[in-house]
């Protein structure tokens, strides 16, 4: 099956707009938010959506493992990449395992680098959100441009969206009076997306 990546500022439209995926033969969605995201859904109808809302990097690891064997949802919309690093960081800090955090960052690299290969492999879409960052890169010529890519370390950057087969960006435009949102699929020096 297909996994994506979907990335744009913070209240930029991820979890809305992930979450309007068509469902397939077994009906249901599962949304794992952990950032608290998932309360701007109760504007909008989501009837065929399971959310669960992630406390820990342990809840989530169950969740996800759960839901790609289980027999109830189509796609599974992880949201958000960017706060899960996050969390993950957070908690191996706190445990108090690491002398050296270097070796904690190096963790949870291999982790997610893990979790999108697995969101691969599996029968089933997996959609991952995540919040954008602006770098600033240096092309082939020289030149030097800020880009817009998702918001992830730079060392993991190109192997998470490498593994990924759709990484788009949203966006919006105002069309008859209306707030619009649309993908961009198709990336430049300035902006990190392919299909």
């Amino acid at each position: 099956m297909a996994n994506a990546l979907v990335y744009c500022p913070s209240g930029g439209g991820k979890t809305v707009n992930s979450t309007r995926v068509a469902v397939g033969k077994l009906g249901r969605n599962l949304l794992l938010c952990s950032d608290n995201s998932s309360v701007v859904l109760r504007n909008f109808d989501r009837p065929n959506l399971d959310v669960i809302n992630l406390k820990d990097i342990e809840n989530f690891t169950t969740e996800f493992d759960k839901s790609i064997n289980d027999e109830k949802h189509d796609n599974i919309i992880v949201d958000n990449l960017s706060d899960l690093f996050d969390m993950w960081i957070l908690e191996l800090d706190a445990s108090g395992k690491f002398k050296d955090m270097r070796q904690a960052y190096q963790t949870v690299y291999q982790a997610l680098k893990r979790l999108v290969r697995k969101a691969g492999q599996v029968n089933k879409n997996v959609i991952f959100t995540a919040w954008h960052d602006d770098r600033e890169v240096t092309l082939s010529n020289g030149e030097k441009v800020a880009r817009i890519a998702p918001k992830l370390q730079p060392k993991i950057l190109d192997n998470i969206c490498g593994l990924c087969n759709i990484v788009a960006y949203i966006n919006t435009a105002e069309k008859d009076g209306k707030k619009q949102w649309y993908y961009i699929l198709e990336g430049t020096p300035q902006l990190y997306a392919k299909d």
